[in-house]
Protein backbone atom coordinates (compact mmCIF):
# COMPACT_ATOMS: atom_id res chain seq x y z
CA UNK A 1 0.00 0.00 0.00
CA UNK A 2 2.75 2.03 0.45
CA UNK A 3 4.36 2.07 -2.78
CA UNK A 4 0.60 2.87 -3.96
CA UNK A 5 0.73 5.68 -2.08
CA UNK A 6 3.94 7.01 -3.22
CA UNK A 7 3.41 6.89 -6.67
CA UNK A 8 -0.08 8.28 -6.97
CA UNK A 9 1.06 11.98 -6.66
CA UNK A 10 3.05 11.54 -9.58
CA UNK A 11 0.72 9.24 -11.45
CA UNK A 12 -2.35 11.56 -11.33
CA UNK A 13 -1.06 14.46 -12.67
CA UNK A 14 0.59 12.70 -15.86
CA UNK A 15 -2.52 11.46 -16.53
CA UNK A 16 -4.60 14.72 -16.28
CA UNK A 17 -1.90 16.41 -18.69
CA UNK A 18 -2.12 13.54 -21.12
CA UNK A 19 -5.88 13.56 -21.06
CA UNK A 20 -5.48 17.26 -22.05
CA UNK A 21 -3.33 15.94 -24.80
CA UNK A 22 -5.98 13.99 -25.81
CA UNK A 23 -8.49 16.60 -25.52
CA UNK A 24 -6.52 19.27 -27.86
CA UNK A 25 -5.46 16.27 -30.45
CA UNK A 26 -8.55 15.35 -30.88
CA UNK A 27 -10.59 18.82 -31.71
CA UNK A 28 -7.96 20.01 -34.36
CA UNK A 29 -10.31 22.43 -35.90
CA UNK A 30 -11.33 23.98 -32.58
CA UNK A 31 -8.02 25.92 -31.85
CA UNK A 32 -8.18 25.13 -28.33
CA UNK A 33 -4.63 26.57 -26.30
CA UNK A 34 -2.93 23.62 -25.57
CA UNK A 35 -1.66 25.49 -22.08
CA UNK A 36 -4.92 25.95 -20.95
CA UNK A 37 -6.26 22.11 -21.48
CA UNK A 38 -3.01 20.87 -20.32
CA UNK A 39 -2.12 22.60 -17.77
CA UNK A 40 -5.46 22.12 -16.43
CA UNK A 41 -5.21 18.56 -16.73
CA UNK A 42 -2.28 18.22 -14.39
CA UNK A 43 -4.31 20.92 -11.86
CA UNK A 44 -7.06 18.60 -11.63
CA UNK A 45 -4.93 15.36 -11.63
CA UNK A 46 -3.05 17.18 -8.72
CA UNK A 47 -6.15 17.64 -6.92
CA UNK A 48 -7.42 14.49 -7.18
CA UNK A 49 -4.19 12.72 -6.20
CA UNK A 50 -4.46 14.92 -2.92
CA UNK A 51 -8.68 13.48 -2.62
CA UNK A 52 -7.19 10.01 -3.23
CA UNK A 53 -4.12 10.16 -0.87
CA UNK A 54 -6.29 11.27 2.11
CA UNK A 55 -9.23 8.71 1.49
CA UNK A 56 -6.82 6.26 0.99
CA UNK A 57 -5.04 7.76 4.59
CA UNK A 58 -8.21 7.55 5.90
CA UNK A 59 -9.83 4.06 4.94
CA UNK A 60 -5.87 2.43 5.90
Amino acid sequence: MSKIEAVIPFVMPTLGGLAGVIIVNLNPRELLNPMYWVGGGIVLGFIAARLLLTLMRRWG
